[in-house]
């Protein structure tokens, strides 16, 4: 399932790029046969980057939270939330005096 988001993803962003070379073809084409000033198609294709860019982040960040959303729904944790346990489990054994795990041994009270 993550596989299958990722690969969204990238497909998604490859339009982003591939539309954006396109349009920067055509801009190119335009001043080539003088139907457009190298200035204009300057400032065109620096406001397409500008708007692709944005797209971008948005879609990025979209898919961010749908695979989030995913993981979170079949109960699967994230890498931040496993590493903060881990570091918790690592005070916790500090607290007890061991190392590996195992819980040392108390006194046996005197009889």
């Amino acid at each position: 399932m993550v596989d299958a988001l990722r690969k969204l993803l990238l497909a998604g962003l490859g339009t982003i790029d591939l539309t954006e070379e396109k349009a920067k073809a055509i801009f190119n084409d335009l001043v080539a046969r003088g139907e457009m000033s190298e200035k204009d198609a300057k400032e065109l294709i620096s406001s397409w980057t500008k708007r692709a860019a944005e797209h971008r982040g948005r879609l990025q960040e979209d898919i961010d939270q749908a695979v989030q959303r995913a993981l979170s729904a079949m109960g699967i944790a994230r890498k931040a939330e496993v590493e903060a346990l881990k570091a918790k489990i690592t005070e916790l054994e500090g607290r007890l005096g061991t190392r590996d795990g195992s819980v040392a041994e108390s006194p046996k009270p005197e009889a």
